[in-house]
Protein backbone atom coordinates (compact mmCIF):
# COMPACT_ATOMS: atom_id res chain seq x y z
CA UNK A 1 0.00 0.00 0.00
CA UNK A 2 1.39 3.37 -1.02
CA UNK A 3 0.99 6.01 1.70
CA UNK A 4 3.07 9.18 1.75
CA UNK A 5 1.23 11.83 3.75
CA UNK A 6 3.02 15.02 4.83
CA UNK A 7 1.39 16.73 7.81
CA UNK A 8 2.32 20.29 8.67
CA UNK A 9 1.14 22.60 11.41
CA UNK A 10 0.09 19.81 13.82
CA UNK A 11 1.92 20.91 16.94
CA UNK A 12 1.41 20.58 20.65
CA UNK A 13 0.32 23.40 22.99
CA UNK A 14 -1.79 23.97 26.07
CA UNK A 15 -5.32 22.56 26.00
CA UNK A 16 -6.88 26.00 26.51
CA UNK A 17 -4.83 27.49 23.66
CA UNK A 18 -5.72 24.58 21.42
CA UNK A 19 -9.42 24.89 22.20
CA UNK A 20 -9.49 28.67 21.60
CA UNK A 21 -7.55 28.39 18.36
CA UNK A 22 -9.65 25.47 17.14
CA UNK A 23 -12.86 27.38 17.86
CA UNK A 24 -11.55 30.45 16.00
CA UNK A 25 -10.53 28.45 12.95
CA UNK A 26 -13.81 26.55 13.00
CA UNK A 27 -15.67 29.89 12.90
CA UNK A 28 -13.42 31.08 10.07
CA UNK A 29 -14.14 27.91 8.11
CA UNK A 30 -17.89 28.25 8.72
CA UNK A 31 -17.71 31.85 7.46
CA UNK A 32 -15.84 30.72 4.35
CA UNK A 33 -18.38 27.93 3.81
CA UNK A 34 -21.26 30.40 3.98
CA UNK A 35 -19.58 32.74 1.50
CA UNK A 36 -18.89 29.91 -0.92
CA UNK A 37 -22.44 28.60 -0.74
CA UNK A 38 -23.80 32.11 -1.29
CA UNK A 39 -21.56 33.17 -4.17
CA UNK A 40 -20.72 29.80 -5.75
CA UNK A 41 -23.41 27.18 -5.01
CA UNK A 42 -22.91 23.61 -6.16
CA UNK A 43 -23.61 23.16 -9.85
CA UNK A 44 -23.94 19.84 -11.60
CA UNK A 45 -25.48 19.04 -14.92
CA UNK A 46 -24.88 17.37 -18.29
CA UNK A 47 -21.47 17.84 -19.87
CA UNK A 48 -20.55 17.94 -23.53
CA UNK A 49 -17.56 15.63 -23.73
CA UNK A 50 -14.20 17.14 -24.56
CA UNK A 51 -10.69 15.74 -24.03
CA UNK A 52 -9.82 19.00 -22.26
CA UNK A 53 -12.68 19.14 -19.76
CA UNK A 54 -11.68 18.33 -16.18
CA UNK A 55 -12.57 18.91 -12.54
CA UNK A 56 -10.74 18.88 -9.21
CA UNK A 57 -11.66 18.58 -5.54
CA UNK A 58 -10.52 21.12 -2.95
CA UNK A 59 -10.79 19.60 0.54
CA UNK A 60 -10.72 21.94 3.55
CA UNK A 61 -11.04 20.95 7.20
CA UNK A 62 -10.17 21.99 10.75
CA UNK A 63 -7.66 19.91 12.71
CA UNK A 64 -6.06 20.86 16.02
CA UNK A 65 -5.42 24.59 15.64
CA UNK A 66 -5.68 25.21 11.91
CA UNK A 67 -7.66 25.11 8.69
CA UNK A 68 -5.98 22.63 6.39
CA UNK A 69 -6.15 22.08 2.64
CA UNK A 70 -5.22 18.84 0.91
CA UNK A 71 -2.85 19.04 -2.06
CA UNK A 72 -0.97 16.38 -3.96
CA UNK A 73 2.48 16.21 -5.51
CA UNK A 74 2.16 14.63 -8.93
CA UNK A 75 4.51 11.76 -9.74
CA UNK A 76 7.61 12.67 -11.69
CA UNK A 77 7.01 9.99 -14.35
CA UNK A 78 3.79 11.62 -15.63
CA UNK A 79 3.78 13.20 -19.08
CA UNK A 80 1.59 16.16 -18.03
CA UNK A 81 2.72 18.45 -15.19
CA UNK A 82 5.12 15.94 -13.56
CA UNK A 83 6.28 16.76 -10.05
CA UNK A 84 3.83 19.64 -9.61
CA UNK A 85 1.52 20.54 -6.75
CA UNK A 86 -2.15 20.08 -7.55
CA UNK A 87 -5.59 19.23 -6.22
CA UNK A 88 -6.98 15.71 -6.71
CA UNK A 89 -8.86 15.52 -9.98
CA UNK A 90 -8.70 14.69 -13.62
CA UNK A 91 -10.35 14.50 -17.01
CA UNK A 92 -14.09 14.05 -17.50
CA UNK A 93 -15.25 10.66 -18.77
CA UNK A 94 -18.63 9.97 -20.38
CA UNK A 95 -19.66 7.49 -17.72
CA UNK A 96 -19.25 10.17 -15.03
CA UNK A 97 -22.38 11.99 -16.16
CA UNK A 98 -21.29 15.31 -14.63
CA UNK A 99 -18.13 17.04 -13.47
CA UNK A 100 -18.85 16.62 -9.76
CA UNK A 101 -18.87 12.86 -10.29
CA UNK A 102 -15.53 13.23 -12.09
CA UNK A 103 -13.99 15.06 -9.13
CA UNK A 104 -15.39 12.51 -6.66
CA UNK A 105 -14.13 9.57 -8.72
CA UNK A 106 -10.68 11.03 -9.25
CA UNK A 107 -10.32 11.92 -5.56
CA UNK A 108 -11.08 8.33 -4.59
CA UNK A 109 -8.74 6.93 -7.25
CA UNK A 110 -5.83 9.26 -6.53
CA UNK A 111 -5.78 9.49 -2.72
CA UNK A 112 -8.27 6.88 -1.53
CA UNK A 113 -10.63 9.51 -0.11
CA UNK A 114 -14.29 8.67 -0.66
CA UNK A 115 -16.64 11.64 -0.33
CA UNK A 116 -20.43 11.67 -0.53
CA UNK A 117 -21.80 14.29 -2.91
CA UNK A 118 -23.85 15.82 -0.06
CA UNK A 119 -20.56 16.95 1.51
CA UNK A 120 -19.75 19.21 -1.43
CA UNK A 121 -20.32 22.88 -0.60
CA UNK A 122 -19.39 24.90 -3.68
CA UNK A 123 -18.48 25.01 -7.34
CA UNK A 124 -15.82 27.66 -7.90
CA UNK A 125 -15.44 29.48 -11.25
CA UNK A 126 -13.93 27.45 -14.08
CA UNK A 127 -10.20 28.03 -14.59
CA UNK A 128 -8.41 27.60 -17.90
CA UNK A 129 -4.87 26.54 -18.65
CA UNK A 130 -2.47 27.44 -21.45
CA UNK A 131 -2.90 23.93 -22.82
CA UNK A 132 -6.61 24.58 -23.30
CA UNK A 133 -8.04 22.64 -20.36
CA UNK A 134 -11.16 23.95 -18.63
CA UNK A 135 -11.04 22.90 -14.99
CA UNK A 136 -14.05 23.07 -12.67
CA UNK A 137 -13.11 23.18 -8.96
CA UNK A 138 -15.46 21.71 -6.35
CA UNK A 139 -15.01 22.37 -2.63
CA UNK A 140 -15.69 19.99 0.25
CA UNK A 141 -15.56 21.59 3.71
CA UNK A 142 -15.25 18.93 6.38
CA UNK A 143 -15.50 19.18 10.16
CA UNK A 144 -12.87 16.52 10.84
CA UNK A 145 -9.63 15.20 9.47
CA UNK A 146 -10.47 13.12 6.37
CA UNK A 147 -9.36 9.51 6.13
CA UNK A 148 -6.79 9.15 3.35
CA UNK A 149 -6.36 5.77 1.72
CA UNK A 150 -3.87 4.32 -0.72
CA UNK A 151 -2.25 6.73 -3.17
CA UNK A 152 -2.33 5.98 -6.89
CA UNK A 153 0.80 5.81 -9.03
CA UNK A 154 -0.04 9.31 -10.29
CA UNK A 155 0.53 10.76 -6.81
CA UNK A 156 3.96 10.88 -5.19
CA UNK A 157 2.85 12.51 -1.93
CA UNK A 158 -0.14 14.17 -0.32
CA UNK A 159 0.25 17.33 1.75
CA UNK A 160 -1.98 18.55 4.57
CA UNK A 161 -1.16 22.27 4.46
CA UNK A 162 -2.33 25.08 6.78
CA UNK A 163 -4.47 27.18 4.45
CA UNK A 164 -3.78 30.61 5.95
CA UNK A 165 -0.02 30.03 5.88
CA UNK A 166 -0.19 28.88 2.27
CA UNK A 167 -2.21 31.92 1.18
CA UNK A 168 0.27 34.23 2.95
CA UNK A 169 3.07 33.11 0.60
CA UNK A 170 1.44 34.66 -2.49
CA UNK A 171 3.88 36.27 -4.92
CA UNK A 172 3.55 37.70 -8.38
CA UNK A 173 4.46 35.16 -11.02
CA UNK A 174 7.62 36.53 -12.60
CA UNK A 175 8.53 33.35 -14.45
CA UNK A 176 8.17 32.68 -18.14
CA UNK A 177 4.85 31.01 -17.30
CA UNK A 178 3.25 34.21 -15.99
CA UNK A 179 0.41 33.92 -18.52
CA UNK A 180 -0.66 30.70 -16.81
CA UNK A 181 -1.32 32.41 -13.47
CA UNK A 182 -0.83 35.95 -12.19
CA UNK A 183 0.25 34.70 -8.77
CA UNK A 184 2.10 31.74 -7.34
CA UNK A 185 2.08 30.27 -3.81
CA UNK A 186 4.78 28.38 -2.00
CA UNK A 187 4.96 25.55 0.46
CA UNK A 188 8.61 25.03 1.29
CA UNK A 189 10.38 24.49 -2.02
CA UNK A 190 7.16 23.48 -3.77
CA UNK A 191 5.63 26.13 -6.02
CA UNK A 192 1.88 26.16 -6.62
CA UNK A 193 1.10 27.83 -9.95
CA UNK A 194 -1.24 27.57 -12.92
CA UNK A 195 -4.80 26.36 -12.35
CA UNK A 196 -4.11 25.43 -8.72
CA UNK A 197 -2.84 28.94 -7.98
CA UNK A 198 -5.93 30.45 -9.62
CA UNK A 199 -8.13 28.31 -7.36
CA UNK A 200 -6.22 29.39 -4.25
CA UNK A 201 -6.55 33.01 -5.32
CA UNK A 202 -10.33 32.60 -5.62
CA UNK A 203 -10.46 31.15 -2.11
CA UNK A 204 -8.32 34.01 -0.83
CA UNK A 205 -10.70 36.56 -2.37
CA UNK A 206 -13.72 34.85 -0.84
CA UNK A 207 -12.13 34.91 2.63
CA UNK A 208 -11.63 38.67 2.35
CA UNK A 209 -15.29 39.45 1.51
Amino acid sequence: MKLNIKRFGHRGSSRLYQRMNCEWFAMDLISLKNKMEKHHPVVRGPVEWSPRTASVMVVLYVANENIFVLMTLRSKHLKIHPGEMSFPGGRYEDEDGDLLSTALRETKEEIGLELDDVLINATLPVVTTLTGYEVTPYVAILQTLPRIGELSDEVESIFEIPLVELLSTKQRNLSGKARESKYVYWYGSNCVWGASAKILREIECLRSL
